[in-house]
């Protein structure tokens, strides 16, 4: 699969594109439940897990594919990564990758921010739309704003990177984050797109795009998985400036990315699940 045209341009003036029906049902029933076993102590790496301020419920898997042989297979797909290097080109690395856990009712904010915000400060020199990157997989169904949906807002990756504040106390995890007066500011010249879609809607987004979500209300789950894509030639180039919740924040081994087969996914959801199916 390949992005069109208007796809393309679509994501150059507003940041971000939004892509359905990439992946079977089969294939989003395996990365749901690799995303149960992520959760559980029986993950391989539970250290690279971040909790939630009530101490008991999971905020973040990071570096999941290192644990999940299905998040490990749709990074690196050719009809996902595929569209990734129409818009980087071929000279790319998975440079950060996690599973965002909304549980019922618990799941807390993600302040507005840039996500480059953070990359600067972790000395990745580049944050352009066609340096740096990320791919949302939504890995629940997203109806309803009572679960923290992630919102947009279109063309703001325009401005560059903004000033971050570093906003230690609202959540358990530390994040660089745009001011409130700023963002008063933004949300006044900037319409909200809210990404809204059945379990398997993937958004490619850029590394400046302003982007949040509220805390989730709901009685039901929102998980979205996160690739960072960059580009081999913008690897950091030195230390982080700031303290990191794990050491699987960034990947420690940046290495030129090469498409499996097209079937992996689907061939392990198949072995692994087919009786769950």
């Amino acid at each position: 699969m390949k992005l069109t045209p208007e796809q393309l341009q679509a994501y150059d003036r507003d940041g971000f594109v939004v892509i359905k029906d990439l992946f079977s049902p089969e294939e989003v029933r395996a990365l749901q439940e690799d995303a149960d076993v992520l959760a559980t102590p029986n993950r391989g790496h539970p250290d690279a897990n971040v909790i939630e301020k009530d101490g008991v419920s999971l905020r973040a898997a990071w570096a999941p594919e290192i644990d999940s042989p299905a998040c490990a297979a749709a990074y690196r797909l050719p009809r996902l990564l595929g569209m990734v290097k129409q818009i980087m080109g071929d000279n790319i690395y998975l440079y950060q990758s996690r599973l965002n856990y909304k549980r019922p009712l618990t799941g807390d904010v993600f302040q507005w921010h840039q996500d480059y915000q953070a990359w600067a400060t972790d000395s990745v020199p580049r944050g352009g739309h066609k340096d740096i990157l990320s791919v949302l997989i939504m890995l629940d169904d997203t109806y309803d704003m009572k679960v923290g949906p992630l919102q947009f807002l279109p063309g703001t990756h325009h401005l560059g990177v903004i000033p971050p504040f570093y906003d230690t106390e609202t959540t358990s995890y530390a994040l660089h984050m745009v001011d409130d007066h700023i963002m008063n500011h933004l949300q006044k010249g900037y319409e909200t797109f809210t990404c809204m879609g059945p379990a398997g809607t993937v958004v490619i987004f850029a590394g400046n795009l302003v982007h949040g979500s509220t805390k989730n209300t709901s009685p039901h789950g929102r998980r979205n998985l996160y690739f960072a894509y960059n580009q081999l030639d913008n690897k950091p180039t030195g230390q982080s400036g700031r303290k990191h919740a794990n050491n699987f924040i960034q990947n420690p081994t940046p290495e030129h990315l090469t498409f499996v087969s097209d079937d992996e996914l689907k061939t392990y959801a198949l072995k692994t699940y087919a009786e769950a199916m």
